[in-house]
Formats: C-alpha cells, sequence, structure tokens
C-alpha cells in the first residue's frame, strides 16, 4: 500500500508500513508530514493546522485484478501475432491440398 501525500501543486508517494491491518489508517496528515522532505509542505504545521491545499489518498499498485488483466492483453497479442504470421502457411497448405 502507499500513501500519496498533497501539498498544494507538489505530491510525494510513500511506501506505507506493513504492521498495521488496517495499512490505509497509517496514510495521514502527520505521516505525511514527518516523511516529506524539501519543504515542499512548508506552512503546514501540524496535524492539527486546518488546511485546503493539504491531501492524503492512500492506494494499491500492482493488484493482482490489474497483473492478470495485462497478461490476458499479452498472451491475445501473442495469439493474434502468431496467427498472422502463420496465416499465408496455412492458407498455402489449405490451397494446396485442395487442389489434390
Amino acid at each position: 500500500m502507499f500513501c500519496k501525500c498533497f501539498c498544494g501543486s507538489n505530491s510525494t508517494i510513500f511506501e506505507l508500513p506493513r504492521v498495521d491491518t488496517k495499512p490505509c489508517s497509517g496514510c495521514t496528515k502527520q505521516f505525511c508530514l514527518e516523511n516529506v522532505q524539501d519543504g515542499i509542505c512548508d506552512g503546514i504545521a501540524d496535524e492539527t493546522c486546518p488546511s485546503n491545499d493539504f491531501r492524503t489518498a492512500c492506494f494499491a499498485r500492482d493488484s493482482f485484478k490489474d497483473e492478470i488483466i495485462i497478461r490476458m492483453l499479452l498472451v491475445m497479442i501473442f495469439g493474434l501475432v502468431v496467427f498472422a504470421a502463420a496465416k499465408p502457411h496455412i492458407d498455402r497448405w489449405r490451397k494446396k491440398h485442395m487442389e489434390t
């Protein structure tokens, strides 16, 4: 799981530690303020500071469903390429055997 911290127009992505059963509960403003570097969140003092310019988003990358969809797409593309390459040979073989 990952936590994306938005500070105004800037954003940074951090990997969340896997110690919690609900990893998204760790994606908080305080987590972001403790981990953000380079002063992109200057002016946002702590987790009690209300700011419209600060948001967090928790998300997962490389989900199993996405991986299956990509793999199926690759298999279909490979199959179509093989079929396109073999079709002239198959047609020639068919024509040869139909004549005799």
